[in-house]
């Protein structure tokens, strides 16, 4: 992701994104969280990367249709199992109906299990088997718990503890994969990824 994608997001889906009150992400600014993020992480030693993934609309032309930044060598959420993992900070997935409406869309991708997957597959190309982690934000309901289980993640237990390095408390929204679920996670999108 570079500022002109976050711009781009911010000005194209970002007002039309402000008006569905079930979005987590209806306040976010892309061309905000971009710099905080990597200078938050900076800080702690750690690297932010940030992923556009585009769609084809019917024109042929490619829109931006998902976005997210995640922290590399986070802390893996199971403590049981420590070590490294890719902390999905930010994702977002734009609206289906404004794909359709604005750009000429006629069948927008579902997004969640691909930016899911990209978190994967660069934790597996890391060298830490693939986990991954993520917090569900409160903003986006109990809709938001049901998407990521869809996606077959694991949800850590409201009564587990968390890496020592997380400074937020476990309010049981978060959600992750470990070394096996990441492969199964991955090899059942094999198919669609070498396309």
């Amino acid at each position: 992701m570079k500022a002109a994608d976050a711009i781009w997001w911010d000005q194209r889906l970002g007002p039309k994104h402000a008006r569905n009150r079930t979005r987590a992400d209806r306040y976010w600014s892309w061309t905000a969280l971009l710099p905080m993020c990597h200078l938050v992480q900076l800080a702690r030693r750690r690297y932010c990367r940030a992923l556009v993934i585009w769609a084809r609309a019917d024109n042929q032309l490619f829109v931006r249709a998902g976005m997210s930044i995640m922290i590399e060598r986070y802390p893996h959420l199971d403590v049981t199992r420590p070590g490294e993992s890719n902390f999905l900070w930010f994702l977002s997935a734009a609206d289906s109906q404004v794909l359709s409406r604005e750009f000429g869309m006629s069948h927008p991708p579902a997004l969640a299990r691909v930016l899911l997957d990209n978190a994967i597959v660069l934790g597996q190309m890391s060298g830490h088997g693939g986990r991954i982690g993520l917090h569900a934000a409160r903003a986006g309901g109990r809709g938001l718990l049901a998407v990521y289980l869809k996606c077959g993640l694991s949800r850590l237990a409201a009564s587990a503890p968390l890496p020592a390095t997380v400074r937020r408390r476990n309010d049981g929204r978060y959600f992750y994969a470990d070394e096996a679920l990441a492969e199964r996670l991955a090899a059942a999108l094999d198919g669609a990824r070498t396309r």
